[in-house]
């Protein structure tokens, strides 16, 4: 095992080797310039500028969503205070006789034969009916 007093030995080489480098290193550095430095800030003012731009967009736009998400909602129709007796139709209601499933368009009526010819009803190529003699 290595004495501590071994590592204080001025003849050490590594020791030696490691001014020597230190030396060096002082001698050759140099203070950055100061442009360079400022440059270096308002590169990063601008990209700080630019995230926060970014995010107020991001901000605003999903508020305007939310905004005519919110808005947009049609309101549930109003119903009536007293609800229509039974009895009495809708104004938009409409009666009609039902149609017998015997009789259609075109064809013979429960009235005349089916063998009569008088009793059927064609419509010319024009659009106009005419009746039989």
């Amino acid at each position: 095992m290595l004495d501590p007093q071994d590592s204080q030995d001025p003849r050490d080489p590594l020791r030696e080797m490691f001014r020597q480098a230190a030396a060096a290193g002082q001698a050759r550095a140099r203070a950055v310039p100061v442009a360079l430095i400022a440059e270096r800030a308002r590169r990063a003012h601008r990209r700080r500028v630019a995230v926060a731009a970014g995010a107020a967009c991001l901000i605003l736009a999903g508020g305007g969503v939310t905004a005519a998400a919110l808005l947009s909602d049609t309101p549930a129709p109003v119903v009536p205070a007293v609800s229509p007796s039974a009895d009495v139709p809708s104004p938009g209601e409409t009666t009609s006789p039902p149609l017998s499933s015997s009789t259609a368009p075109g064809s013979p009526t429960q009235e005349g034969s089916v063998g009569d010819p008088s009793a059927t009803t064609t419509e010319p190529p024009g659009g106009v009916t005419t009746s039989p003699p």
